[in-house]
């Protein structure tokens, strides 16, 4: 008969395969057996995230850290909504664009778009929490997979935000307006749906970027599609000049120096 210490060493390998096959730390209640569950649990090596889903710990993690958590958060979402939703899922318009960026701060309420939601809270870890919206999700051709993510693409995304967005996010904003190249695939999306007021927000938040060469091809183009479009910047602020430069990489990136680097704990108003 195995010794308790056998039965840990026995869970602990189950667990490290499944770690070592999937590259992350979230595990489905169908992944392991019951006894494995329970010794893997009262020993600190998984905890409860919600029913039937756990993530690894260290077993000296002391109450109230949130660093198992933050390094699981994002894997822990995109298991949790392709297992339910399967593809027929997405991330908001905001959201979807903050990733695109390369900010993967963890927000408070993860706001998720989907025919078969129920318009539902799912409460998680350290305050954090699913809503899903039973909304209509963007065409495949308006949705890109970020990581496991379904997430709009980077123009739809720049057309469905609001004006709030260039409020509340604007490093996130700017970024994101600095990724574009080219507003051919903006331009084909605005035309399709006859927005013009988004047009000409978009084409002040290209201005206040320093980017009038975009700003002009939106504007000639929708004109000469016969919309009469108005250049509205929804910055409250413009950048210095001497900063005002079509910038690719995500000062995300520059910061840490590892794209997909998090913090050790989760930030103030998570």
């Amino acid at each position: 008969m195995a010794t308790p210490s056998e039965k840990l060493a026995q869970a602990l390998y189950e667990l490290q395969k499944l770690q070592k096959d999937r590259n992350v730390a979230v595990i489905k209640a169908s992944d392991l057996k019951t006894t494995h569950k329970q010794l893997l649990k009262a020993n600190g090596f998984i905890k409860d995230v919600i029913k039937g889903w756990y993530i690894s710990t260290r077993p000296d993690e002391k109450k109230g850290d949130t660093t198992s958590w933050v390094m699981s958060f994002w894997d822990f979402a995109s298991m949790y909504l392709n297992e339910r939703f399967e593809e027929g899922w997405c991330l908001s318009p905001d959201q979807s664009l903050s990733l695109h960026c390369g900010n993967r701060i963890i927000p408070k309420q993860l706001l998720v778009r989907s025919p078969k939601a129920n318009n539902n809270i799912v409460q998680l870890l350290h305050g954090t929490s699913i809503l899903d919206y039973k909304l209509d999700i963007p065409a495949n051709n308006s949705r890109v997979n970020l990581n496991g993510l379904q997430v709009y693409s980077l123009e739809s995304g720049l057309i469905a935000v609001g004006t709030d967005f260039y409020t509340r996010h604007a490093i996130d904003a700017r970024t994101c307006l600095a990724m574009v190249k080219d507003a051919s695939l903006l331009l084909e999306k605005l035309l399709e749906g006859g927005h013009s007021v988004i047009a000409g927000r978009l084409a002040g938040a290209f201005r206040n970027i320093g980017n009038d060469r975009i700003v002009d091809n939106i504007l000639k183009t929708m004109k000469s599609a016969g919309y009469n479009v108005r250049e509205a910047d929804p910055f409250t602020e413009r950048l210095p000049e001497q900063i005002l430069s079509g910038r690719e990489t995500s000062p995300y990136v520059t910061q840490t120096g590892i794209g997909n680097c998090l913090p050790p704990t989760l930030p103030l108003g998570l």
